[in-house]
């Protein structure tokens, strides 16, 4: 017989698995997080993330909710942060000339690190397990772990970003994964950070569906964090027909030289941080949705099953939708 696990079970513990969490707790739900490695820069995209929040008015909502967050929790790497634009800047005339903008950085490293005991304090479970599949249970949900064993729960919420489709095949077309690589610096010295102006990235999301062979594209950036700094952004998509490639990602050693030779000859200031830095390979496979528009919602035909994925600024993203999300499903629980 499966154990008891919680009232919801949340796969994933980082970005949006644990504030997911926390809005749940903060509304009375008892809450199980399941992560493989809880409060380890392991292979993830949060892990890997700049974490960056732009400062105009469309994302101030976003800070708002992190300094909301740190007052009820404490740390948890948010901070106002100046950037440095690299080429041609889409923000407000005045920052544009000055190639200044003021903005928020969350600094993954210090948010993985401090989760596990933030979501103990706040009475959620956090379970160091890996799920393999779910299964509808009489009452709820079934979920297998690696290890053998099973959980039940009332609603399950996957917030694994692209381990989702391998738990449940049937979510929405639009949810697609990619892979992303960085470059991670010796943290010591503390670079400025640099962004650029436009990130290429998210134009290759949006027109993934066209795509007949593997594509990527190469964001500059320089992002300094606790302990280390991240250098450049490598973005690669296979065609969502070819599900192999999609699913191994590129060769490691090829799509580091890429990464390389296109920092080398960008911005020389990136080319000067990768001299001096060399730097670590790290790759990880990351969820996005094509049409831009992040998963928080309900799993078609399948009830007390949720996703919340696919989030292209998820740093922005996931601050605003956590309550939502934590409403309808407690709301669900109580109808």
């Amino acid at each position: 017989m499966p154990a008891a696990a919680a009232g919801v079970l949340i796969v994933g513990g980082g970005l949006a698995g644990g504030l997911l969490a926390l809005e749940l707790a903060s509304r009375g739900a008892r809450v199980l997080v399941l992560d493989p490695q809880p409060g380890v820069l392991a292979p993830s995209a949060t892990a890997w993330s700049y974490g960056v929040i732009p400062g105009w008015p469309l994302a101030a909502g976003a800070s708002r909710c992190w300094r909301a967050l740190q007052r009820r929790h404490g740390d948890l790497g948010w901070r106002p942060v100046r950037a440095r634009l690299l080429g041609a800047p889409a923000a407000p005339a005045l920052l544009a000339r000055l190639g200044v903008l003021p903005l928020a950085q969350v600094d993954a490293a210090v948010l993985l690190r401090r989760l596990p005991a933030v979501l103990a304090a706040a009475g959620v479970q956090l379970l160091p397990a890996a799920a393999l599949r779910l299964e509808p249970a009489a009452s709820g949900w079934c979920v297998a772990l690696a290890d053998g064993s099973r959980l039940q729960a009332d609603q399950v919420v996957l917030a694994a970003g692209a381990a989702c489709r391998s738990l449940w095949p049937s979510l929405p077309p639009t949810l697609q994964r990619s892979w992303a690589g960085v470059l991670q610096l010796p943290g010591s010295p503390r670079p400025a950070l640099q962004l650029p102006g436009r990130f290429s990235r998210l134009a290759l999301e949006r027109r993934s569906a066209a795509l007949h062979a593997p594509a990527w594209v190469v964001d500059g950036g320089l992002v300094p964090r606790s302990g280390d700094a991240l250098l450049g952004q490598l973005s690669w998509i296979a065609p969502a027909a070819d599900l192999q490639a999609a699913a191994a990602g590129p060769e490691p050693a090829l799509a580091e030289a890429w990464l390389r030779d296109a920092l080398a000859g960008a911005d020389p200031a990136l080319a000067a941080a990768l001299r001096h830095g060399n730097g670590v390979y790290r790759q990880v496979a990351v969820a996005f949705c094509r049409d831009g528009q992040p998963l928080a919602t309900a799993v078609d035909g399948a009830p007390g099953l949720w996703v919340f994925s696919g989030f292209s600024g998820g740093f922005a993203q996931v601050p605003l939708l956590a309550p939502q999300l934590a409403a309808a499903i407690t709301d669900s629980a109580a109808g």
